[in-house]
């Protein structure tokens, strides 16, 4: 449930921002097939990549990981 919910609100983050993902691989230098596969829940990040996803989207890490509805 929580890796399905993650991927979902992932994207959705970053689609609401408006970057692409080949942007936020040059802003967070993480490659772009990582940024793919965590989208699609073929993987999942480490807990500071986590972090990272969380600051530079200005969401919560509970609301990327479905814990809550708050974004902020």
């Amino acid at each position: 449930m929580y890796k399905e919910i993650f991927s979902q609100r992932l994207k959705k983050a970053r689609n609401e921002t408006g970057f692409t993902q080949r942007e936020v691989t040059k802003e967070l230098n993480i490659p772009q097939s990582t940024i793919a596969n965590y989208e699609t829940g073929r993987t999942e990040p480490d807990i500071e990549t986590l972090g990272i996803l969380a600051e530079f989207y200005q969401v919560s890490t509970d609301w990327l990981l479905g814990i809550g509805n708050k974004k902020e």
